[in-house]
């Protein structure tokens, strides 16, 4: 029998001590390797155009498998594909899940495209579609939490999304991923400006600038930029607002960005508008609708057919629309569909070419209104309603304006209410009811100064 002696234990130390110093050298060399392929990357970032796809998790098994010579992985291929042209990666995802179905990365990778791409129906489909396994990566995980926190802010579960999103927060700092860190804190900042605690909100949006800053990401902080013009536009600084947004497209045009400049573009739009400067809005939209990615010209060609309804010009305003209705299809974007068909329906009421109207909100009404959009249900009761009042039908008008007004009421939508209200008060006007109209008109005054719409206030006063 061998026993152990002492040289024995001196040499097993030196070795442990040996592979301990060997495993430190190779941390540290993995370490800087890590950062210089960072730092690459990056570069390559810096001037990108919005939308892209970036992964801090994606670049890391990137490094280790080429440090030390191993094989990579399919999904980290198609990762790196859609890091380099994200466009082009969609469709080669979609083949690879079909042969994969069950991969997570490739699940996540095909979410997040469609996402970044504006398809949000698609978006929603897949996120809510992914089931995590038991023992599933910080990473991926995260990942998941960030991305499920999109679909809920989506469908205006702003309590789920913030929850959600700081549990990924948390992860993406002890992982050190600063990118998707400062995606948290952006996100975060959309919560806050949506629910009005706006303060917040401009802590969180400043806090990506800063990490944006950092990592020297051109389009981001631009656009991160621009979100503080839109808090600004929230609590209705138009001045203000136009002067971070003016900070924004100054970024962006410097850069040489210009499907970035065109988003920043149709926020300076909208600050115009709402300050009444239909003319400079028409100048911002038209540039957006010109060079923006599909959604941003989706957007601006909508605004631009509300302003051609605003200046009567209804011909134009159907040219505009007609764009919006086929770009938002083409993206599969409901919320946008029904918020164009609407906008239509608009213009062929004040064409006085009301069965084509009628058409439009009767197929609006029977079908599932999507969240997070602009058209409400009650909306087309209520225009329904004038159609009837405008072909002498006061019953029918009388009856779908008190359906659209139940709606509200279900909704708290007071502003909407109110309008209903003072259309009741003028139908009863021509049934000759003074007393009902003076009620209906009481109460449409009450909840205008319950929200302080001074331009509604004065036209019910007008009307007393």
């Amino acid at each position: 029998m061998q026993y152990l002696t002492l040289n024995t234990l001196f040499f097993a130390e030196l070795i442990i001590a040996g592979s301990a110093l060997l495993f430190f050298a190779l941390r540290l060399r993995l370490r800087a390797y890590e950062k210089q392929k960072t730092l690459k990357i990056l570069q390559t970032f810096r001037k990108k155009e919005l939308p892209f796809f970036y992964s801090s998790y994606t670049i890391k098994q990137e490094c280790r498998q080429t440090f030390f010579h191993l094989r990579p992985h399919q999904s980290l291929k198609f990762e790196r594909f859609a890091m380099k042209n994200l466009k082009k990666a969609a469709p080669k995802v979609r083949s690879a899940l079909k042969k994969s179905p069950q991969n997570l990365r490739l699940q996540l990778l095909d979410a997040e495209i469609s996402q970044l791409s504006g398809q949000k129906s698609d978006f929603t489909h897949l996120i809510e579609n992914i089931t995590l396994p038991v023992f599933t990566p910080r990473a991926l995980k995260a990942k998941y939490n960030c991305l499920k926190a999109l679909n809920e802010l989506y469908q205006t579960d702003m309590s789920s999304a913030s929850y959600h999103l700081s549990n990924a927060l948390k992860s993406y700092k002890k992982l050190n991923y600063l990118y998707e860190e400062a995606e948290c804190y952006a996100a975060l900042g959309h919560v806050y400006r949506i629910t009005a605690v706006f303060d917040v909100a401009d802590t969180m949006y400043r806090e990506a600038k800063k990490i944006y800053t950092t990592l020297n990401l051109t389009a981001k902080i631009a656009e991160t930029e621009a979100y503080l013009g839109i808090i600004e536009i929230s609590r209705e600084n138009y001045k203000e607002a136009l002067q971070y947004l003016k900070s924004a497209a100054d970024t962006a045009r410097t850069n040489d960005l210009k499907k970035t400049l065109a988003d920043i573009n149709n926020r300076q739009g909208l600050a115009a508008f709402l300050n009444q400067d239909l003319k400079t809005a028409e100048k911002f939209y038209k540039e957006a609708l010109k060079n923006g990615t599909p959604p941003a010209q989706a957007f601006a060609a909508e605004m631009l057919s509300i302003i051609m309804l605003k200046a009567n010009r209804p011909e134009r305003a159907l040219k505009y629309a007609d764009t919006a209705l086929q770009l938002n299809q083409t993206l599969n974007h409901r919320a946008g569909i029904f918020e164009t068909l609407y906008l239509k329906a608009e213009i062929f009421y004040s064409k006085e070419n009301f069965n084509q109207a009628k058409k439009i909100l009767t197929s609006l009404i029977t079908e599932k209104t999507p969240p997070s959009t602009l058209y409400y249900p009650a909306n087309a009761y209520t225009m329904l309603g004038l159609i009837a009042l405008k072909q002498n039908n006061p019953s029918k008008a009388k009856t779908l304006i008190k359906q659209a007004l139940d709606l509200e009421h279900a909704k708290n939508r007071l502003k909407g209410a109110a309008i209903d209200y003072g259309n009741l008060a003028q139908i009863a006007l021509l049934e000759k009811d003074e007393i009902s109209a003076k009620t209906y008109l009481d109460q449409a005054l009450a909840y205008a100064k319950t929200i302080d719409d001074q331009e509604l206030i004065t036209t019910l006063t007008r009307k007393k």
